[in-house]
């Protein structure tokens, strides 16, 4: 098969993802050619997410969930895995803060710099990526692709110079997947000593590549916009995640591409594992937990289940758990009376409204009558989300459209009711598979002319 494919990385703070999409995509738009990766088929939950974590513990180097559980069975002993890795792009420093030494609650054994850590966890990315191409009857016909990853805007819009650093890791990890192969994805982990010869290896000789820079909010209007035609020439984006909540403004037009309205953008650094502890906290309150083994045994109980009670508590407005023989129920408004939860969704909204007014304005100035509103993100059906998006529905002249967190055509019968469930987590790698190279923040050859991956297909 021919290489016009794009492949889009999406490394989100608690998961990544990846997705693929014919490069014509965006002129000739077909929902069976949507084609999310499944990351970790062999996993306890969504096999299209892949856990954005790294434990070190010698001998080993452990990744993804097999790194969480490691972490979590020495939480007593003040161990944890190394996660957030997006939030280190905010960094005002990028290049000093990758040289950073890890605490040593990561790293005990003093053997890498955050950035060693990075690029191994982008080498097990990129091995889950090798297999789940593999896995699939479509992908695994194709012979390379142009790549892309997704990132937020946190650097007031200068992805040229971010991109350079973070493609720099990608070039690195191209050469540890190399070295280790799939061995990456081995639940007992990775020889210590030889991830760290790996990451030397890598430093001093990374893989050329091609990659581009797209920005998250230009992937979520991406995947609104392909549905939407001529409609959508101002948006607005609300992604909530598990680290932070990013309101972004684009104005523009599907077929040229979008401009952001840096004026309009705020990122808070309240999210998904900000409304995950308020829930805990409730939870612990309800239990009468009273002793440190009781609730450190609780927080445990509802850490490891935290997906899908809270995914049930947003559906249904009440969720339950047991715990010491006793069942104790949780319900939403327990959640929207807590104290701390009341300030987060007061400073949401605030920023949230100021930025939909500078849109509206910027929409009146354009000669448009309509702008459009979506949630992305892990956070995306919930509840007080999904309430903020739709209660505003005109401001002055200009209406408001909210549109759901999962577009229409990712019902389409050739998914047969696969993709809709989990669309709010895949979002911006599927945006950003489909968007067309005009939208892209940046691009171009690490750290040399473009040239073949040997682990990757790559765009030639």
């Amino acid at each position: 098969m021919s290489s016009g494919w794009v492949l889009c990385i999406d490394f989100g703070t608690a998961f990544s993802k990846a997705a693929a999409a014919p490069r014509a995509s965006w002129e000739r738009f077909s929902p069976a050619s949507v084609r999310p990766l499944m990351l970790d088929p062999a996993g306890a939950g969504n096999p299209f997410l892949l856990d954005s974590a790294v434990f070190v513990e010698a001998p080993h180097v452990l990744f993804g969930s097999a790194a969480i559980a490691r972490a979590d069975a020495l939480a007593q002993e003040k161990r944890a895995a190394l996660r957030s890795f997006k939030t280190l792009l905010s960094a005002g420093d990028l290049e000093r803060a990758l040289e950073t030494v890890p605490p040593a609650s990561i790293d005990p054994t003093r053997s890498f710099v955050l950035r060693d850590l990075i690029v191994l966890y982008l080498a097990y990315l990129q091995a889950a990526m090798v297999r789940g191409l593999a896995a699939d009857r479509m992908l695994s016909q194709v012979d390379s692709f142009e790549r892309r990853y997704a990132a937020p805007a946190w650097r007031g819009g200068d992805g040229a110079r971010m991109h350079g650093a973070v493609a720099g890791l990608f070039a690195e990890a191209e050469t540890v997947c190399r070295n280790i192969g799939q061995r990456l994805l081995d639940p007992a982990g990775v020889d210590l000593e030889a991830a760290r010869e790996a990451v030397r290896a890598a430093r001093a000789a990374p893989t050329p590549i091609q990659i581009g820079l797209i920005f998250e909010a230009t992937a979520a209007a991406a995947y609104t916009a392909i549905g939407l035609g001529s409609a959508a020439t101002h948006l607005a984006v609300l992604d909530m995640g598990a680290g932070t909540t990013d309101i972004t403004a684009l104005a523009g037009q599907a077929a040229k591409g979008y401009h952001e309205l840096p004026q309009a953008r705020v990122t808070l650094k309240q999210a998904g594992d900000f409304i995950d502890n308020i829930i805990v906290n409730v939870a612990l309150a309800k239990s009468r937990a009273k002793t440190p083994q009781a609730q450190t045994a609780l927080w445990r109980m509802l850490k490891s289940e935290m997906r899908d009670f809270k995914e049930a508590l947003f559906a249904s407005g009440h969720a339950s758990f047991r715990f010491d023989g006793r069942t104790l129920k949780i319900a939403l408004r327990d959640l929207e009376q807590d104290r701390d939860f009341r300030g987060f969704a007061g400073t949401l909204g605030e920023a949230y409204q100021h930025a939909m007014k500078l849109l509206a304005d910027e929409a009146r100035a354009d000669g448009a009558t309509e702008l459009q509103s979506v949630a992305v993100g892990g956070g995306a059906a919930a509840p007080f989300i999904q309430n903020l998006i739709k209660r505003t529905n005109k401001i002055g002249k200009v209406k408001v459209m909210a549109r759901p967190a999962t577009p229409d055509w990712a019902h389409a019968a050739e998914f047969a009711g696969n993709l809709a469930p989990v669309f709010p987590q895949l979002a911006i790698a599927i945006g950003g598979a489909l968007a067309p190279e005009g939208m892209l923040a940046a691009r171009g050859s690490i750290p040399a002319a473009s040239a073949r991956s040997e682990t990757l297909p790559a765009r030639d």
